[in-house]
């Protein structure tokens, strides 16, 4: 695995990210689902998850900022050129490089071995790209979608162009015959048998992450609501 795939040329000179990170802006790496995962610049150069994760593909979504760094070790990269600004069209109208990005995503997860999507800030770009798969490989809403990668990439704020294209392309898959099948968090798509399972696991992450705050709830015997909500305890 020692060649660079490209969705788009990355001929440009890498270039420092744009103003840099303030520490307490750090994200590092992100498991989005077993074999999926989500980075930040500094994740992106940290070999040791890498190596440990069993990662043998990346999706480079800031290919003009984020170096390659693990191509000389026989990572597969797929680079796109994409700027984080609100002109920025990120799907082409013949849908070629969602297919590639999908295509290349899936056959890792396939194969049991794990892709890494990075971003400067694992914000905007990034997510993107993490949305649009679960989007079709789960037959997800997008609004399903977007409820579980906020649920794993907390604060996510993405762009407003950003969701609108995901909108748009919800609507491309529609017309495919790869639209959504469920909406909600009792529902599952009739896919195959693994894809079946993957999903309910999933689908039971989810709803464990948005229970833990009840499960963390332990009022003493005798306090009223309000004292534990005083306490910081009542959410």
């Amino acid at each position: 695995m020692n060649n660079q795939q490209n969705a788009s040329s990355n001929n440009q000179p890498v270039a420092p990210p744009v103003g840099g990170l303030l520490d307490d802006e750090i994200i590092g790496v992100i498991k989005i689902k077993d074999g999926l995962f989500i980075c930040d610049e500094f994740g992106a150069q940290d070999l040791e998850f890498v190596v440990a994760n069993k990662v043998t593909r990346v999706v480079n979504t800031a290919g003009t900022q984020l170096a390659n760094h693990w191509e000389p070790i026989g990572v597969l990269y797929l680079t796109l050129n994409w700027q984080d600004d609100e002109k920025q069209i990120l799907f082409d109208a013949l849908e070629k490089i969602p297919d590639e990005i999908y295509k290349f995503m899936e056959e890792a997860l396939d194969n049991q071995e794990s892709v890494l999507v990075q971003s400067v800030r694992a914000q905007n770009r990034a997510c993107f790209v993490i949305a649009a798969f679960l989007m079709r490989r789960y037959r997800w809403s997008l609004l399903k979608t977007l409820e579980f990668v906020n649920s794993r990439r907390q604060d996510l704020e993405m762009r407003p162009s950003f969701l609108n294209q995901l909108s748009q392309y919800e609507n491309k898959l529609f017309l495919r015959g790869l639209g959504p099948k469920t909406q909600r968090w009792t529902e599952l798509s009739d896919n195959h048998i693994q894809l079946e399972n993957e999903e309910l696991i999933v689908r039971n992450t989810y709803l464990n992450s948005q229970m833990a705050p009840l499960a963390e709830l332990n009022i003493g015997p005798g306090a009223t609501e309000k004292e534990a909500y005083t306490r910081g305890e009542s959410r």
